[in-house]
C-alpha cells in the first residue's frame, strides 16, 4: 500500500502535524513502510490558472510546471491512501491545502488504474471555534468531492480550545488507531461507469451518491428526471436511496 501525507500548516510541530504523526505511527506499527511525507508549506504551489489543459483528451497532468507537479503529483498519482492534515484559519482550509485542492481538477482526468474512486482521503482537521460555518462546512466539502468521485474519507476533527493535540491523549489515540486500521488496506476495483460523464466507480452505490453529489449540467439534468427533490444538506441520505433504486432498476454499463 502507498501512503502520501501532506501537512499543510506552517506550524511544524502543531496539531494536525503531531495528528499525521500519529497515522503515521499506526501505520508504519503494522508494517507500512512506502510512505511518502511533504509539508505543503514549504513547496511553492502556484494556484489553478483555470486553462482546462488537463482535461484535454491525452492530458497526462497538469499544465503548470512547479512543486505539485514535480513532487506532489506523481506520489499523489501513485498513493492508495492520502492523508491531508489542515488547520481551520478563517472558517475553512488554509491556502497552501486550498492551493493543493484545486490542483485536483487534474486527477479528475486520471487512468483508471490511478482514479480517484481507487482511493482513500484521511481528513484531519484542527480548529479553535467551534463553528458549524467553519470546520462543518470543510468536512461537508469533502463529504461532496469524495462522494462525486467514489473515494473512501476518514476524519478525525480536534478541538484545540487553545490546547495542543498532544495534551488530548485520546485524539492522539484515536489517530494512532486509524493509522492501524488502514494498515493493508486495498483499493477497491471500479466496476460501474456513469453513463452521464463516463467516469468509472466501486459499485453501484458509488455511482448513485456519484449521481447526487456531482454538480454539472449532465448530473443536474440525471437528477431532475429520476429523483424527487432538488439537493439539500438535509436530504442526501434520502437522495442517495432514491437514485440507487433507479440505478437498481434501469441498470448500469459494468466495467470487464
Amino acid at each position: 500500500m502507498k501512503t502520501l501525507v501532506l501537512k499543510s500548516s506552517p506550524r511544524k510541530d502543531g496539531s494536525t502535524a503531531r495528528l499525521a504523526d500519529e497515522v503515521v505511527a499506526g501505520l508504519r506499527a503494522g508494517g507500512e513502510t512506502d510512505i511518502v511525507e511533504l509539508s505543503l508549506h514549504d513547496l511553492a504551489l502556484r494556484p489553478c490558472e483555470s486553462c482546462l489543459a488537463c482535461l484535454k483528451k491525452g492530458a497526462t497532468g497538469c499544465a503548470i510546471d512547479d512543486a505539485y507537479m514535480q513532487k506532489i503529483y506523481p506520489a499523489f498519482h501513485d498513493a492508495d491512501v492520502v492523508v491531508l492534515a489542515a488547520p481551520i484559519y478563517w472558517w475553512h482550509l488554509p491556502a497552501q491545502a486550498k492551493a493543493f485542492l484545486d490542483r485536483w481538477l487534474t486527477v479528475s482526468t486520471f487512468d483508471k488504474d490511478h482514479a480517484l474512486g481507487r482511493k482513500r482521503l484521511v481528513l484531519l482537521l484542527a480548529y479553535s471555534c467551534e463553528d458549524p460555518y467553519g470546520v462543518d462546512l470543510v468536512v461537508r466539502m469533502f463529504e461532496s468531492i469524495c462522494g462525486c468521485y467514489g473515494m473512501g474519507l476518514d476524519v478525525i476533527r480536534y478541538q484545540s480550545d487553545k490546547r495542543h493535540v498532544r495534551e488530548a491523549t485520546e485524539k492522539l489515540a484515536e489517530a494512532l488507531e486509524l493509522g492501524k486500521s488502514l494498515v493493508g488496506w486495498a483499493p477497491p476495483a471500479l466496476t460501474v461507469r456513469c453513463e452521464a460523464c463516463k467516469a468509472a466507480l466501486p459499485d453501484d452505490r458509488a455511482l448513485a451518491i456519484h449521481h447526487v453529489q456531482a454538480a454539472d449540467e449532465v448530473h443536474m439534468a440525471w437528477k431532475r428526471d429520476h429523483i424527487s427533490a432538488v439537493h439539500t444538506l438535509a436530504n442526501t441520505d434520502q437522495l442517495v436511496e432514491e437514485a440507487l433504486a433507479v440505478i437498481r432498476k434501469e441498470g448500469v454499463p459494468h466495467l470487464s
